[in-house]
């Protein structure tokens, strides 16, 4: 059953994927000046930046602007299989993001955008709607919207059925461990757009809500460890239909990876509900809760094979929506920032 604030579902990643997974950040690092360029500003996205003499800062995330376009990832769950692509700016560019659509009925088609107007991209379809609006423009940086209604064909879900997702979804080039980790700020705004319920005799808020909400890994990364590809789920939610604030969640993933997730308040994040459907900013300082959402995990019984900070490392991101409901949603993202603080070599 959906929980207050929910399981991560856990095939996204296919069996032996998470295994895998740090491995490839390696190669990921290397090409990742070649796949990001560079943001609106000049700046490489991996570039390290900082005050002059002082300890060096990166930003994680690549293309924060969604400028690179998206790899469209087939809704199948268990597997990770592209089968398309939506275009980004420049054409040609390797895309930054994934685009997760997982157990749709209706996932978007490999084509070229709408230009509702310049400077702005939609590709969309009855089930869902994906909008990037360049920088400084009202559309910016980018709007991910769920018709489940339509996804569901009028009908409510059952106890046990999937539920539709629409996610952007990168890994992190040669992300730091925590041990070398100072501070990681994370910096977003996010705004509510739209949130329709149709509610039926069969309603149950644990079984039909909406939820948006950003994911970060928190990985074993150490080959030699008996625990290799473990992690913890570190949720940061936006917006949950059931109350102004999202609920913390703090359990075992019941989805497939069997995996802990550390997901806090969302009063935590920010001073303000996305239900009032303004802007509400995050400004968070992270290292702390990463601390806490280790110590957490250990004391249940997750990641024992090591204690180790050297072995753990923030090695990507999910942000979007997950809708079991009958909900038409829409949320506005702007200003993405994962800023990580290194400790001086």
């Amino acid at each position: 059953m959906l929980s207050q604030t929910k399981t991560k579902p856990s095939y996204h990643f296919p069996a032996g994927w998470l295994a895998l997974f740090c491995t490839l950040l390696v190669a990921l690092g290397k090409t990742a000046g070649a796949e990001s360029k560079t943001d609106e500003k000049g700046r490489d996205a991996q570039s390290a930046v900082g005050i002059p003499g002082g300890p060096p800062v990166r930003e994680l995330i690549r293309d924060p602007h969604f400028r690179t376009g998206f790899r469209l990832i087939d809704p199948q769950p268990g597997r990770r299989v592209e089968y398309g692509r939506l275009a980004g700016l420049p054409a040609g560019i390797e895309p930054a993001w994934d685009l997760d659509q997982w157990s749709s009925r209706s996932p978007l088609a490999a084509e070229s955008p709408q230009i509702p107007k310049p400077g702005v991209q939609r590709w969309a379809n009855p089930g869902k709607a994906v909008t990037r609006g360049d920088v400084g423009l009202a559309e910016a940086d980018l709007s991910l919207a769920v018709n489940a209604i339509q996804e569901y064909n009028q009908r409510a879900r059952k106890s046990g059925e999937p539920w539709v997702h629409l996610l952007v979804e990168q890994s992190f080039a040669n992300p730091p461990t925590l041990a070398e980790l100072v501070s990681a700020r994370l910096r977003l705004q996010a705004r509510l757009l739209r949130s329709e319920a149709r509610r039926t005799e069969d309603y149950s808020p644990g079984l039909h809500a909406a939820q948006f909400q950003l994911f970060l890994m928190l990985q074993n990364c150490n080959r030699q460890s008996p625990g290799h590809g473990h992690l913890v789920w570190f949720g940061i939610p936006i917006y949950d239909d059931r109350s102004p604030f999202p609920k913390e969640h703090k359990q075992q993933d019941t989805g497939g990876t069997s995996m802990f997730i550390f997901t806090p308040g969302g009063e935590v994040f920010a001073d303000r509900s996305a239900h009032d459907r303004q802007w509400i900013s995050v400004d968070k300082e992270l290292r702390p809760l990463f601390l806490e959402a280790l110590e957490t995990a250990w004391q249940r019984g997750f990641l024992r094979e090591s204690r180790d900070l050297t072995d753990y490392r923030i090695t990507g991101m999910n942000l979007g929506w997950e809708v079991p409901g009958l909900f038409d949603v829409e949320v506005q993202i702007r200003n993405l920032s994962l800023q990580a603080e290194l400790r001086g070599r």
